[in-house]
């Protein structure tokens, strides 16, 4: 190949990086790789109203560690569940749940710890678990 041939080819290959021609391909766990479970746990019974504590885990189960989390929770409510108080977690409104400033971050396979504190009325004996769930990790 000549010099002049060279020079070309540097030279388009320099213009097309510096354009973003290339692409930056994200590594495979950059998808959202997570699990969320739930345990509940029966406190007593305050102000008429059963008191449950409801356990959750959210568990990086990708092989890169995150920058954070999001978790969308639906509790009862139609059921009469009014969260009394939670931890380990910020509430972003009434089903979206972020971490709080030491928890965000999660290694592989560590998991964050976020915890609840529902109210239901006396005549509802059942655990109040989420009647549905999902998180998300960023990487």
């Amino acid at each position: 190949m000549t010099e002049r041939r060279v020079r070309r080819r540097l030279t388009m290959w320099l213009v097309a990086a510096l354009l973003g021609a290339f692409a930056v391909v994200a590594p495979a766990d950059a998808a959202t790789t997570c699990t969320l479970t739930f345990k509940a746990n029966w406190r007593g019974t305050v102000g008429g109203q059963h008191r449950w504590q409801i356990d959750a885990k959210l568990t990086n189960t990708g092989t890169t560690p995150s920058t954070t989390w999001a978790a969308v929770i639906d509790f009862p409510y139609s059921a009469g569940a009014v969260i009394y108080r939670y931890w380990s977690t910020t509430k972003i409104s009434a089903s979206v749940w972020h971490p709080v400033a030491w928890n965000g971050a999660l290694y592989p396979n560590q998991s964050a710890y976020p915890g609840f504190e529902i109210d239901v009325p006396v005549s509802n004996t059942s655990p109040p678990l989420p009647t549905s769930s999902q998180c998300s990790i960023t990487y």
